[in-house]
């Protein structure tokens, strides 16, 4: 009997050390990607910062207060290829310190990269922007309020503002009212367990 229960021990014990060693794998990855993701985001940004301050430098389309060039405003979305890959401008949200690039398209190795554009565009009202839930990265968008300002500049240089509004969670299989909700900007990730979306909804300021 009492082989029988250090036999059910040692089981439970094993099996308790395999968790929690999965545990850490998984907690030193995502770390490992976060920091991947921040120094390779922050790396674009300036690259897509540099690529705009090229076009715009002879013919810029945003002065101090932000007027548009009325031209450009009916244009559509640009898109720029840098290092063989596209990208649409980049993503600002002071209140969490988060910039990043955005691809144009969305896919795995994009994901991994920086955010990507899902669906819309800033001219239509109705872009969608995900993003891994990295720390360094769209894991921050729970840390938003309403009122919460953020920022989408364009390849030519042209910022979009809008106004957190409401903060929700959406099933993962929501696809529908994630890109036919009425709004201007919605930002989403994974939480953790990847079967909801934690998504912000905001509107053009």
């Amino acid at each position: 009997m009492k082989n029988k229960h250090r036999t059910i021990g040692n089981i439970f014990l094993i099996t308790g050390s395999v968790l929690i060693g999965g545990a850490v794998i998984l907690i030193v990855t995502n770390m490992v990607l976060s920091n991947n993701l921040k120094k390779e985001t922050g790396m674009i940004v300036e690259d897509i910062k540099a690529e705009i301050s090229q076009r715009t430098a002879d013919d810029p389309v945003n002065d101090t207060d932000g007027s548009r060039s009325p031209a450009l405003y009916d244009s559509e979305l640009e898109v720029a290829v840098i290092d063989d890959c596209p990208y649409d401008g980049y993503l600002t949200v002071p209140a969490i310190e988060l910039e990043m690039a955005v691809f144009d398209t969305w896919n795995d190795d994009y994901l991994r990269k920086s955010a990507c554009r899902y669906y819309g565009s800033p001219y239509t009202d109705d872009l969608v922007i995900a993003g891994h839930n990295y720390k360094s990265g769209f894991g921050k968008l729970k840390k938003l309020s309403p009122g919460d300002k953020v920022f989408f500049t364009d390849m030519n240089g042209r910022v979009t503002r809008y106004i957190v509004e409401v903060i929700e969670v959406l099933d993962g299989t929501a696809v529908e009212e994630m890109i036919t909700g009425d709004w201007d900007l919605s930002l989403y990730t994974c939480t953790y367990g990847g079967k909801s979306r934690l998504t912000v909804r905001c509107r053009k300021a």
